[in-house]
């Protein structure tokens, strides 16, 4: 017959007044550390799950909260700020020109505009050819900067040129990026305004004009000399009136007259009329792009609590395995008694 359990009664056992004896056992200190154990990791394990499964989506989930950056409208003007406009094409070449966000800009979002100009061998960009870059500017805009100047002016094309307005901080000046060449534009996305004109140089001359010596053919001959003969009819018996034959000859010949107009190797030619600006270049769109869709605080700020959330997660990851590791020791051990 099996014994009682501790702290359980006998029946079959009575004392000397014939009343059932109770019997009390001693619970030793490894049982009871294994009852504690019984009742207390599954609590443990609970709180590991609770703790560490919130902090390990805590990130993502931050993240995905936060409002992202996204394009936005932008405009520019050509006369100090009196008028803004969105065109995508330009009238005429202009150095100066002050940009600004029209649309909603997030607090993190950052946007890049740059200005840049080039000679070209042509008005028109289907004509440009060889474009040689003359000078560059950029800024940054944002929500707390939603305007600035880009100022070329100093780097403005004497002849034929292009001007262009995009998005981003790359110079495509040849050597960092590839200039602009028909027909692939080096920013097809991001053109917001461009302009293409201007006028031929004047050629350059083939040699250096010269004034010619007058030679001796040039200088007045003897002939130039009046000569007062008197006609063969003034005799003695002259006349009131000199016979006209008498006139002195008030000219001198042709040939004593020099050349009026000297001789040049190359005759300058004035610059050839400023033509009207390409409409036929490509257009640009009036949309300011992002440098980045997550704002600039919220990467910071999940960069800064990244070691404080690994710190927690791993806490709570460490008391759950602690927690499942000492629930199967103890029913283990439950089973071998």
């Amino acid at each position: 017959m099996l014994s009682p359990g501790p702290g359980r009664t006998n029946p079959n056992r009575t004392g000397r007044s014939g009343e059932p004896h109770l019997t009390v056992h001693t619970y030793s200190g490894s049982f009871l550390l294994h009852l504690s154990l019984r009742r207390t990791l599954p609590a443990l394990a609970a709180l590991g799950i609770a703790v560490g499964a919130p902090l390990l989506t805590a990130g993502t989930a931050h993240a995905v909260g936060e409002r992202l950056c996204g394009d936005t409208s932008v405009q520019y003007s050509v006369d100090g700020g009196k008028t803004w406009v969105d065109n995508g094409r330009m009238s005429e070449p202009h150095g100066v020109i002050q940009v600004r966000l029209a649309g909603d800009a997030g607090e993190g979002c950052d946007y890049k505009i740059s200005l840049a100009s080039y000679d070209t061998e042509g008005p028109t960009w289907a004509t440009s050819g060889k474009q040689t870059f003359l000078g560059w500017a950029t800024t940054t805009l944002n929500h707390e900067k939603r305007q600035a100047t880009l100022d070329i002016a100093a780097d403005l094309p004497k002849c034929f040129g292009q001007i262009d307005l995009y998005n981003g901080d790359k110079k495509f000046d040849g050597v960092a990026n590839p200039a602009p060449k028909y027909p692939n534009g080096v920013f097809p996305d991001n053109l917001i305004a461009a302009w293409n004109g201007g006028k031929a140089c004047a050629p350059t001359p083939t040699g250096t004009p010269t004034v010619p010596v007058p030679t001796s053919s040039a200088s007045p001959t003897a002939t130039a000399t009046p000569h007062p003969t008197p006609s063969a009819s003034a005799t003695a018996t002259a006349t009131a009136t000199p016979s006209s034959t008498a006139k002195p000859s008030a000219s001198p010949t042709t040939t004593g007259t020099p050349s009026a107009t000297p001789s040049h190797a190359a005759t300058p030619t004035s610059p050839a009329p400023s033509t009207s600006a390409d409409t036929t270049g490509p257009v640009g769109k009036p949309t300011a792009k992002p440098v980045s869709t997550t704002p600039a605080q919220t990467l910071a700020s999940t960069g800064g609590n990244s070691t404080q959330l690994i710190a927690y997660a791993a806490g709570g990851a460490a008391l759950l395995a602690i927690g499942a590791g000492a629930l199967v020791t103890a029913r283990r051990r439950a089973a071998r008694r």
